[in-house]
């Protein structure tokens, strides 16, 4: 079997609420959806997650052509050509989020081709139910608009939900966080995902505000390089630190669990490197006895893939579920997901099962 084609579509759909964070907000969203063809006509859906405009360049004007020929089967070789080859021009960025949504789309080409779903390739089925959390709570000016938001969510059956807050001081914020917590009582999991947007003192000044509400993590709290920032607050605050959704390969992982910067460790296959860098990164965390719960922060793609890695992988747990109408989610799926009483039902189509239906490119394709 030979890859005999690669292209690129930019899916986009405008923003039905508000989805404001610590460095601002956006209107639209918009997925690089790779599709991988074969030559005897199996074809494949990956994702590159982060810039799409420039993992769609990257794809087109070099490493789609560099894909052709190579044995989707072989995915250690599809990943030395698209990511190996590259290690004195691209460690980090658009190139590897490219490259990822390649190896993704070849997973799915392989089980597909040995219809079997993608996790029984990984190891096998670890667990049959994933517990998902809601990240679907953003900054408002109004506090108690968050709130409402976070009950209506609980009362929706999620046991577990997600703010992203820190468009204002951790003082200012101090209120969100006490309503979002006495809206849905202390028995529901609250993480805050601050996005990378406070500097040290802001963060460490936040973690001593909040740590009382009983967050069950702090993520992002500061820009990823700031890895010793990271550390420094982790050893001053009783809130667990997640963050890796912005690193790149198993060598920017390492580097995070040497300086004991996380507690959580929240890789995204479609920026850091794919499906096997992801499963790499997972073992490596096993080894440090840090468990990971994967960013999962885009279209239905990017979460089939997800729920493949977590169910075959012992030492993950809470699945991101972007329970809005913002992305092109559940659109991609062969079936819909149902989540009842917080928990997921891990599918077992063939792949990742997932499709590109000719009426989801008429609807969301930038032409």
């Amino acid at each position: 079997m030979k890859i005999t084609k690669v292209e690129v579509f930019l899916l986009r759909k405008q923003l039905s609420s508000t989805m404001r964070i610590s460095r601002g907000g956006f209107a639209v969203r918009t997925h690089a959806i790779v599709r991988v063809t074969t030559d005897n006509d199996i074809t494949g859906l990956g994702e590159g997650v982060g810039n799409a405009s420039l993992v769609k360049a990257v794809i087109e004007s070099q490493m789609g052509e560099m894909a052709l020929g190579l044995d989707p089967f072989n995915i250690e070789r599809v990943r030395q050509r698209l990511m190996g080859s590259q290690v004195y021009y691209e460690r980090k960025g658009s190139a590897i989020c490219a490259a990822s949504a390649i190896e993704m789309a070849c997973w799915d080409i392989k089980g597909k081709a040995l219809n079997v779903p993608v996790y029984q390739l990984l190891g096998g089925r670890y667990y049959n139910q994933l517990q998902v959390y809601a990240s679907d709570i953003y900054w408002e000016e109004n506090p108690q608009d968050m709130a409402r938001n976070a009950v209506r969510i609980v009362e929706s059956g999620f046991r577990a939900v997600k703010a992203h807050i820190g468009y204002g001081t951790p003082r200012v914020d101090l209120e969100r966080v006490k309503m979002l917590r006495e809206s849905i009582g202390p028995h529901i999991d609250l993480m805050i995902d601050l996005n990378a947007g406070y500097d040290s003192l802001d963060a460490y000044q936040a973690a001593r505000l909040w740590e009382q509400f009983g967050l069950t993590w702090l993520e992002e709290p500061v820009h990823p390089e700031h890895i010793e920032a990271m550390y420094d607050l982790r050893s001053r605050t009783n809130i667990a630190i997640a963050s890796g959704e912005n690193e790149f390969q198993i060598h920017g992982f390492r580097q995070l669990f040497d300086r004991r910067a996380v507690d959580v460790a929240m890789p995204d296959i479609g920026r850091v490197g794919g499906i096997e860098e992801a499963k790499n990164i997972c073992r490596l965390a096993s080894g440090y006895g840090i468990p990971v719960s994967p960013h999962n922060f885009s279209s239905g793609v990017l979460l089939a893939a997800t729920i493949h890695l977590m169910a075959s992988t012992p030492n993950t747990r809470l699945l991101e579920y972007d329970s809005s109408t913002n992305a092109v989610y559940q659109d991609l799926l062969v079936a819909p997901l149902e989540i009842k009483n917080g928990y997921v039902t891990v599918p077992d189509y063939p792949g990742l099962g997932v499709e590109l239906r000719d009426e989801i490119l008429a609807e969301y394709a930038v032409k």
